[in-house]
């Protein structure tokens, strides 16, 4: 008999035996994907795969019932056979994370041979946001920006128009390929892609002339910190190179927790004008407003649409997403005071950025 779980799904288990006057008779499974006993998908995952060969005929058991938003292509089969089968997720909108349990059993064996496994379905989606979060469409500004959004069917981000004053004007294009998991960005300036993990983020895009993403902070003696202490996020442009530093003093960066930068720190540096470096270091102070509510992450919008990291606004790199709503961020003679107006569904519908060194209030109008 399979001593465990765990060693029927990371190799091969051949049971040889005879019951009573029965022939001889081979039973056990090995499981190439999953290799965990427990694999975690997003509420907006779709797809996965299971992989294996059977020794015997085999047949797979619902443990869980209820948890019909998790579906197999195919429950049973024959022996001395490599079976690949989709594995289909219905969206998580239930704000809460799901289990749902399987067994494969052989069919003529099944006390001698059996294996059970899971997937956990965060609460969030890969950008951050949980499944039921409301799709912000556009977002306008008192001082004259505006964002469109559009999505595609798993509330992912495909399209990103960003127009402001003097003609300014950012275009972006989302492209998914699940298949050899590659996310491609096409932007003015060429086309930025990378290796796309199941909530369909990047850690880094790289393209002919920018790079974009995530890169670490280092303790003064060389050594790399964990990124639940602290990490920057940095895009280097034609034009200029922005880098955010998020110092987190061992938050937990699960998908579901919820979790808030301590400081931030911000530089931008422009590479072909005649602009001086800034540097800021910013205490942040949060309420209670969830932040997770919507899909664009409403603290990036802090320091101005001018100053604004694009893709940032659009989470697609989830670990810059404090969970909560910023209130108020205070730098060396610098404070920005934030208010914010939330729908029903506890999404943004507005809010007012209070700067008191530039002396601006700016008005933030989300349309849905």
């Amino acid at each position: 008999m399979l001593a465990n779980i765990l060693a029927c799904l990371l190799g091969t288990v051949q049971l040889t035996g005879c019951l009573e006057n029965e022939d001889p008779y081979t039973a056990g499974f090995q499981f190439v994907k999953p290799s965990l006993v427990r694999t975690p998908v997003y509420a907006n995952t779709a797809t996965d795969s299971l992989i294996l060969l059977s020794q015997g005929s085999w047949q797979i058991a619902y443990d869980t019932p209820e948890a019909r938003w998790c579906t197999i292509d195919g429950m049973k089969g024959t022996g001395n056979a490599i079976y690949a089968l989709g594995v289909h997720f219905d969206a998580n909108a239930t704000g809460q994370s799901r289990l749902c349990q399987f067994t494969i059993s052989d069919t003529n064996h099944p006390d001698k041979a059996h294996a059970t496994w899971q997937y956990l379905q965060y609460a969030t989606r890969g950008d951050g946001s949980l499944g039921s979060a409301a799709l912000v469409r556009g977002i306008k500004s008192s001082d004259g920006w505006e964002v469109a959004v559009g999505y595609d069917a798993k509330s992912r981000p495909a399209q990103l128009d960003v127009k402001g004053p003097d003609d300014i004007r950012e275009q972006y294009q989302m492209a998914y390929d699940e298949v050899s998991s590659t996310l491609t960005v096409r932007t003015a300036n060429g086309t930025l892609t990378g290796k796309m993990d199941n909530g369909y983020q990047a850690e880094q895009l790289i393209g002919a002339g920018d790079t974009i993403g995530y890169a670490a902070q280092y303790y003064s003696n060389g050594v790399q910190m964990s990124a639940n202490y602290a990490f920057n996020y940095v895009a280097s442009r034609v034009k200029r190179t922005q880098a955010f530093g998020y110092l987190l003093g061992g938050k937990n960066l699960d998908p579901d927790s919820q979790h808030t930068a301590d400081s931030l720190i911000y530089l931008c540096s422009w590479k072909l004008e005649a602009k001086p470096q800034t540097v800021e270091r910013f205490k942040m102070e949060y309420g209670a407003m969830d932040n997770r509510c919507q899909t664009v992450d409403v603290n990036q919008l802090l320091l101005g649409m001018d100053e604004c990291e694009p893709l940032q606004l659009i989470s697609m790199f989830r670990l810059c997403r404090s969970t909560s709503i910023v209130t108020r961020a205070a730098s060396a003679g610098r404070t920005i005071d934030v208010a914010t107006e939330l729908n029903a569904d506890r999404s943004v519908h507005r809010m007012v950025v209070r700067d008191s060194r530039l002396q601006t209030e700016v008005t933030y109008d989300f349309e849905y």
